[in-house]
């Protein structure tokens, strides 16, 4: 397995430069875990055989090396999942392209683990975008509500319309991550972008540090 260290830095290089998850071979921890122990090995005997040899020295930093590597890679990779797994949460996509078994398997926990934590230390989140209006009321002397002029028209009786179009929040995207799903829509998530979103997804994004909330003020052009 003397090559794999190679391999440990294209990986390396691969899922640093890559948005999401990097493709790697599906025994990755099988093979990584083979391989640091054998550098392990490698190094203890050299040095018990020659305390203060060259074979000994250059044995324990692979080992070193070796392990470092796969820190950043296991690391960068738990990093994206706990990103994706919010984002599912709050409505982005289930899919998570080029995950390992084993990160499958994590990936769900923490998606049910997540949403488990909404439920029951913030159900009012749950239910934020229902409706509170109640049915509407029936209409006097046989006629249905929709027969009267305001409703025929949609406006009030006061000649303003009858329906306000919904609140948004802007907010600046201060990291890119996986895409968000919003009412069927898939929105891009990607660092120094403004957009505009409801205010409880907007809420959301700001408290996981993947936004920041701005105001409509700083989106006017200056001396406007």
């Amino acid at each position: 397995m003397a090559d794999l260290y190679g391999k440990l830095l294209e990986w390396r290089r691969g899922e640093a430069s890559s948005r999401g998850l990097a493709k790697l071979p599906s025994d990755f921890h099988v093979l990584t875990r083979a391989y640091v122990a054998e550098a392990r090995r490698t190094f203890e005997g050299e040095l018990r055989e020659n305390p203060g040899g060259r074979k000994g020295e250059v044995a324990r930093q692979t080992h070193q090396r070796a392990s470092q590597l796969a820190r950043d890679i296991v690391e960068s990779r738990t990093n994206k999942l706990l990103t994706s797994a919010f984002q599912a949460t709050v409505g982005g996509t289930k899919e998570l392209a080029n995950a390992l078994p084993e990160e499958r398997e994590l990936f769900e926990r923490l998606v049910e683990a997540l949403r488990e934590f909404r439920r029951q230390a913030a159900p009012y989140l749950e239910s934020a975008g229902a409706s509170t209006t109640g049915p509407p009321e029936p209409a006097s002397n046989g006629r249905s509500a929709s027969s009267s002029p305001a409703a025929s028209t949609g406006e009030h009786p006061s000649g303003l319309p009858h329906a306000e179009s919904p609140p948004v929040a802007f907010v600046r995207i201060l990291q890119s991550s996986p895409p968000l799903e919003i009412a069927g829509e898939t929105i891009e998530l990607r660092a120094e972008d403004i957009l505009s979103l409801p205010p409880e997804v907007a809420r959301i994004l700001v408290e996981g540090r993947v936004a920041e909330r701005i105001q409509a003020v700083d989106l006017a052009p200056h001396g406007a």
